[in-house]
C-alpha cells in the first residue's frame, strides 16, 4: 500500500496582519486588513507586508536593495567556507524532511533557500528589502528551484504569519541588523510547531581590540588622505561611501546572545563558533572588492586548509572564544 503524501501547507491562508495580527484577504492587486483596513500592495508577484515607518527598517532596506545584484560577489557566497558553514548551519533543517515549510528572516538572495529547495522543502523568504527579495526570486528560478518558494517582503521584527506555522525558521547573518533582537526572536519561537527547528546562524562575535584597529586604520586613512590628497583617492572613496551599510551594526558576546535567546525564551542545543583565519580572510576580500572593480577570491585548496585550521581552533577551550561568528541551533518547547 502506498504510502500518502502529505497535503502541502497552504501558506497564504496562514498570512497575518503585521499591523493587528488579524487574519487578511488577498485580491490580485493587494492584501488588506478588514479589522484595521490596513493595505499591502503586490509588486511583481511578491506582496509587501510591512506596517513599520521606521526610519531605521527603511535605510536598512534601501540600502540592502542598492547591492542586490551584486551582494553575491561582494560577499563572496560562492566561496568554499560560505558554502562550507552555511551547511553546517543549515543542517538540523536538511534532516525535517521533505515537504516541511521553512520559514527564512532576512533571505538576501536567496542562497540558503537554494540549499534547502533541492532537499524539496517549501521555503517561505522573506527579507525586508523588496530588491532583494526580487533577486532572491531571479536567482531561484534561474537554478529551477522556485516552484516549492514563496517570496514576500516582511518585517523580521514582526512576522505576517500565524502561531506554529513552520516545522523551521531560519536567520542567517541578519539578527545584527535589528534594533530589538529580542523581538524578533520571540517572533521566530512564535511562528514555529512545537518541536520544531529554530536557527540563528553567523551572527558576528564582539571583539572589543577590534575597536582599538577600526580606530587606528581611521587615523592612518586620515593621514594618508591628508598626505597624498583625496583627489588619488577619488573614485574608491565614492565606491566605498555607496556600498557602507547605513548603520552601525550590532555585534554579540557569546553570554549576550545567549542571554537575548533566554529572554526570548529561547534554549539552545548547541552553539559553535565559526569563522577564525577564514574571518579575516572574508574581511580583508570584502574590503578589496569594495574599493577596486575586480571580484577577488582565494583558491578552493588554500580555503579548504583555512576552514581546516577553522576547525582545529574551534576545539581550543579559551582560544575558541576569539571566533569571528555564532551559530546557534534551538528545538522549540
Amino acid at each position: 500500500m502506498k504510502k500518502k503524501k502529505p497535503k502541502p501547507l497552504d501558506i497564504e491562508s496562514l498570512i497575518i496582519c503585521p499591523n493587528c495580527s488579524h487574519k487578511i484577504t488577498k485580491t490580485a492587486k493587494e492584501l488588506y486588513c478588514t479589522n484595521c483596513n490596513s493595505h499591502y500592495p503586490i509588486v511583481h508577484t511578491i506582496p509587501i507586508l510591512i506596517a513599520s515607518e521606521d526610519k531605521h527598517k527603511i535605510g536598512e532596506a534601501a540600502y540592502h536593495s542598492s547591492v542586490s545584484s551584486i551582494y553575491r560577489q561582494l560577499h563572496q557566497l560562492e566561496s568554499f567556507r560560505n558554502i562550507y558553514y552555511h551547511l553546517q548551519s543549515l543542517k538540523p533543517i536538511l534532516e525535517c524532511g521533505a515537504h516541511s515549510t521553512v520559514l527564512e528572516l532576512g533571505c538576501g538572495t536567496g542562497y540558503d533557500a537554494a540549499f534547502l529547495l533541492k532537499k524539496r522543502l517549501i521555503v517561505v523568504e522573506t527579507d525586508i528589502s523588496a530588491g532583494q527579495v526580487l533577486e532572491a526570486k531571479k536567482e531561484l528560478v534561474k537554478k529551477g528551484l522556485e516552484k516549492n518558494a514563496l517570496f514576500y517582503v516582511a518585517d523580521a521584527e514582526n512576522i505576517p504569519f500565524a502561531d506554529e506555522t513552520f516545522n523551521a525558521t531560519l536567520i542567517t547573518a541578519a539578527l545584527h541588523h535589528l534594533e530589538h533582537p529580542v523581538k524578533s526572536l520571540s517572533e521566530m519561537k512564535r511562528c514555529t510547531k512545537k518541536e520544531g527547528i529554530i536557527v540563528i546562524a553567523m551572527e558576528p562575535n564582539r571583539y572589543e581590540w577590534i575597536r582599538i584597529i577600526g580606530y587606528g586604520f581611521s587615523i592612518v586613512k586620515k593621514i594618508i588622505l591628508c598626505l597624498l590628497g583625496e583627489k588619488l583617492f577619488k573614485n574608491i572613496l565614492k565606491r566605498t561611501k555607496k556600498l557602507r551599510e547605513p548603520t552601525v551594526e550590532r555585534t554579540f558576546s557569546k553570554r549576550e546572545i545567549l542571554s537575548l535567546m533566554k529572554e526570548a525564551g529561547l534554549y539552545p542545543q548547541r552553539i559553535k563558533g565559526v569563522w577564525f583565519t577564514c574571518g579575516f580572510i572574508h574581511w580583508f576580500i570584502t574590503l578589496l572588492n569594495k574599493i577596486t572593480k575586480k571580484t577577488w577570491y582565494i583558491g578552493r585548496d588554500i580555503e579548504e586548509i583555512f576552514v581546516l585550521i577553522d576547525e582545529c581552533i574551534s576545539k581550543i577551550p579559551i582560544i575558541n572564544a576569539f571566533v569571528c561568528n555564532w551559530t546557534i541551533h534551538c528545538r522549540r518547547d
